[in-house]
């Protein structure tokens, strides 16, 4: 069976079960602690176990001033809330829409979900330019593959 490629446009990343805002990009990123294992017997090579797993997101977006969209207002709140945040990343199912649908992008099954605290959110207005907006997430616990359609 040959492998079916995803468009970057499809994958998309979420908080609180709504998708945010008119996004240019999105990221997804596992880490691993690793702690040395070698001995004498392990002669020249180095030897690793992995001690922590972390993970991490991100968003580049156009500023939205729409009350209903998940922007620049509404993670602002949520930030400043400290309190974790449900986030997912996955591709859309909706994704056969030439436009937004009326209801919002939805993620399909399959897609990465966890609790994150927001580490870093940054608004941009460029003169000349369309403003923007920056947010980081660091992942809190596991980050899990769902087995079934997400919201």
């Amino acid at each position: 069976m040959k492998a079916k490629a995803v468009l970057g446009k499809d994958l998309m990343l979420s908080v609180e079960a709504k998708v945010l805002a008119l996004a240019t990009s999105c990221k997804l990123g596992l880490s691993a602690e690793t702690i040395d294992t070698q001995s004498k017997d392990s002669g020249i090579w180095t030897e690793k176990d992995i001690k922590k797993l972390s993970w991490n997101a991100s968003s580049e977006n156009v500023f939205s001033a729409d009350a209903d969209a998940n922007s620049y207002d509404k993670l602002f709140a949520l930030m400043i809330a400290h309190k974790p945040v449900t986030l997912k990343f996955g591709v859309v199912s909706n994704s056969d829409e030439n436009e937004m649908p009326e209801g919002g992008w939805t993620l399909g099954a399959g897609s990465y979900t966890g609790k994150a605290v927001i580490t870093s959110l940054e608004a941009n207005a460029p003169d000349g330019d369309k403003a923007t907006l920056s947010i980081s997430f660091e992942g809190t616990g596991p980050l899990k593959k769902e087995t079934a359609p997400a919201n």
